[in-house]
């Protein structure tokens, strides 16, 4: 495989202090699609470390080195997921995800006893229960769709029971979040959905997470619940579909590692930990500069939008750790598969209970 063309050229950036020269440098360009990311995603996040500290691509400008990365997820006040991920005029707050401190450090506080270890560990036989049935009934056939038939559904399986919903309108549920993200105008039935779903909660509470947390001492809105519900929906649930399909695929390819776990099974959250830093389903953090900021030999303006590559930087190989096989080695390592700093994924406790 050939390695991508990398093309340096000048970069308009739109401003500078000086007000009558447009701000421009010279950096590297690439496009997504010439990044070999479906055949190997190490390959691919090493392409674009290689190119340099920020690389110019498809608009956006990414951030490759760990320090520079960690130094912007910890500076929120420079690099705002709020401009990023809250368009002006959007209807429902995407909470608390695409907001930023002290606004952030709020909603999180309010909703983080409900997705904390010790909660959802409650939880944990239903989510076995449903995992075991829908492996079961796979387990009749001599073959399935791992992704489509199991990887998929199974989040949003756990996701109707915790939020007391009829499971029979899980399909319906997929199908309206598919053309959500689509920009379809079927997308609208998801949130006509939720909308009635917290209409009944306010009239009869009862005891699902949806209830627990508009009872709550957070007093959030129906258009904040909303927005919360949405970002579950939306972000949350296929990611977790991603990472159960890369787990399932690292153990079809090796089979002396499914043997060791299940001679083994205290090395299974060590196998997740690892298939979180190298395969982060979300391996981008988006931001948007609010000053002029120093980064890579370069000064980025005010506006600029920025992507942070928090999976290329689990990879780079400053350390024996971040490497592109997985360590098995009986530890729990640090990564940045959720992020880092005061924005981190505020739902990274979903899966501390393993």
């Amino acid at each position: 495989m050939r390695p991508p063309q990398i093309d340096s050229r000048r970069v308009d950036l739109g401003c500078s202090l000086d007000e009558n020269r447009p701000l421009t440098f010279h950096l590297p360009r690439l496009e997504h699609s010439t990044l070999p990311m479906a055949a190997d995603r190490g390959v691919g996040w090493k392409t674009l470390r290689d190119a340099g500290p920020v690389v110019f691509m498809n608009g956006a400008y990414y951030l490759t080195r760990r320090e520079d990365v960690l130094a912007a997820l910890c500076e929120p006040k420079l690099f705002s997921a709020q401009l990023a991920l809250q368009p002006p005029g959007s209807p429902v707050p995407v909470l608390p995800s695409a907001f930023d401190p002290p606004e952030h450090t709020r909603y999180r506080k309010i909703l983080q006893p409900y997705f904390s270890p010790h909660t959802l560990h409650k939880s944990r036989p239903m989510m076995e229960r449903h995992a075991a049935e829908m492996i079961a009934a796979l387990a009749c056939r001599n073959a399935c769709e791992v992704m489509a038939d199991f990887a998929r559904l199974y989040p949003y399986q756990v996701f109707m029971d915790l939020y007391g919903l009829p499971l029979e309108d899980r399909d319906s549920v997929i199908g309206w979040k598919d053309a959500f993200v689509a920009g379809k105008s079927d997308g609208h039935g998801l949130l006509a959905y939720f909308t009635e779903a917290i209409r009944q909660r306010r009239q009869n509470p009862s005891s699902d997470m949806l209830s627990q947390v508009m009872t709550g001492p957070g007093d959030l809105s129906d258009l904040e619940l909303l927005g919360m519900t949405q970002l579950l929906i939306v972000s949350g649930l296929d990611t977790v579909a991603a990472a159960i399909g890369f787990a399932l695929l690292e153990l079809a390819r090796r089979p002396q590692l499914r043997r060791e776990l299940a001679e083994n099974p205290e090395q299974i959250k060590v196998f997740v930990e690892e298939i979180v830093r190298l395969e982060p389903s979300a391996p981008l953090a988006a931001r948007v500069t609010t000053d002029f900021v120093n980064v890579g030999g370069m000064t980025l303006p005010p506006g600029t939008p920025v992507r942070l590559c928090t999976a290329a930087i689990n990879r780079d190989g400053s350390d024996v750790i971040s490497t592109d096989d997985l360590v098995m080695d009986g530890k729990m390592h640090r990564h940045w598969g959720f992020g880092a700093g005061p924005t981190a994924a505020w739902v990274l406790t979903w899966h501390g209970w393993n």
